[in-house]
């Protein structure tokens, strides 16, 4: 593959093994290093977790941005103090329901 300036990539691991998710990272990774922007979807969380940003979207819109750890911060709460990724997407779309109830 040549080495563009920003590569796309819609859901680039599904219905792969976790072998060649890992090796497929590892190559992401190397071209990232390399200055290339990648951009992913991914229904995955522990995907999320290897970017540098991440753009929360649900039902069409985009309800939360920043760092991977910026994002699990504004999901801590006393009961979740160090949520996983996972956790976070599901208590930001919890809040952003509660906020948006009579939209």
């Amino acid at each position: 593959m040549h080495e563009p300036d920003i590569l796309f990539l819609d859901e680039p691991t599904s219905g792969v093994d976790p072998l060649t998710r890992r090796e497929f990272w590892l190559h992401i990774n190397s071209m990232v290093e390399k200055g290339v922007t990648v951009m992913v979807t991914t229904h995955f969380m522990d995907e999320a977790e290897y970017c540098d940003r991440i753009g929360l979207v649900y039902r069409g819109k985009l309800i939360a941005s920043g760092t991977p750890d910026d994002l699990k911060a504004q999901a801590a709460d006393d009961d979740t103090p160090d949520p996983t990724m996972e956790q976070a997407f599901i208590t930001l779309i919890h809040d952003w329901d509660k906020e948006h109830a009579h939209e």
